[in-house]
């Protein structure tokens, strides 16, 4: 859902910079549906793997967007379907294009989102709950240089409050993901993306939820009509977690790369669908290799 949501903002990014864009007076609306699960050969912790639904909905009015979702996660044990702790996320993010022209764009989110857990013992009985929000501010932009080349990308500071002692999260945190994209013609397209996502505290009365990751992710689409095909890959540059830094100061460093392949036919009638598949390669430094597998579907309506 991440990377659904990450893709939508830089799609709406993908107009122009300098003046105001051309006023729309009519309403554009799309509303959506996922499913995603995750899984790791040989687990067993983690019962049979992570089971993701979402639906969205988005609404578009002149240079606002509105865009609510909601997106569940948590392992589930397909064998006799039931499953561990979980949480529900609600969101809602409202976006105002500032510039859109020729020759770039530049756009401005903000969000609000809330992680409701429902925490589980082994034997599956309840043991609480909890309710994080994360508060989110998030410029977009595009430069055309020139009619084959372009330079694109967004960048999010979040803000963590409430019951981070039991969610695990640090109280802040940012993410983003920017580069090139060269048009080879009117099929092929590379687009070469530096991402970063680093979290963090400011509050030094708190020791949770530290980490850093950052890849190369490398996405070459192809355009065949009603017909787009997206093989790309993810290139770990440097990955570590240190979840409980102030008493432990050695982080964990890891090593992931993955390599996937999204699907996405647009029926030319409002209704479009996605499949995606992905393969990642885990190394832990501290011993131990994993294999991950990450497959969804979805569809989307737009009038």
């Amino acid at each position: 859902m991440k990377r659904f949501l990450q893709c939508s903002c830089l799609i709406l990014g993908a107009g122009a910079f300098g003046s105001q864009a051309t006023e729309n007076n009519s309403w554009n609306y799309n509303i959506g549906a996922m499913y995603e699960i995750e899984n790791v050969e040989g687990q067993a912790d983690d019962k049979d793997g992570l089971y993701e639904p979402s639906v969205y909905f988005n609404a578009s009015h002149g240079d606002w967007t509105i865009s609510v979702a909601m997106y569940q996660e948590g392992p589930a044990d397909y064998s006799n379907f039931t499953r561990g702790t979980y949480f529900n996320r609600p969101e809602m993010d409202i976006r105002y294009q500032i510039i859109d022209n020729e020759s770039g764009s530049l756009g401005l989110t903000g969000g609000i989102r809330n992680y409701g857990f429902h925490f589980k013992n082994d034997d599956g009985s309840n043991n609480g709950t909890a309710n994080t929000q994360r508060y989110k501010l998030q410029p977009d932009w595009m430069i055309k240089l020139n009619d084959d080349w372009k330079f694109a990308g967004w960048l999010a500071y979040y803000r963590f409050d409430n019951d981070l002692d039991k969610t695990g999260y640090s109280d802040s945190r940012v993410e983003t993901e920017t580069g090139v994209t060269w048009k080879i013609d009117d099929t092929f397209s590379l687009k070469t993306n530096y991402y970063l996502e680093r979290a963090f505290n400011t509050e030094s009365n708190r020791n949770n939820g530290e980490f850093s990751t950052q890849e190369m992710r490398i996405y070459l689409p192809i355009s065949m009509g009603s017909t787009t095909l997206t093989p790309y890959t993810r290139l770990g540059l440097d990955r570590w977690t240190n979840w409980d830094w102030s008493e432990d100061i050695d982080r964990e460093d890891h090593g992931y790369n993955r390599l996937g392949l999204l699907y996405a036919y647009d029926f030319n009638n409002g209704l479009s669908m996605t499949l995606e598949y992905a393969h990642e390669w885990q190394n832990h430094h501290d011993g131990g290799d994993d294999k991950f597998h990450y497959a969804g579907i979805g569809a989307n309506y737009s009038f």
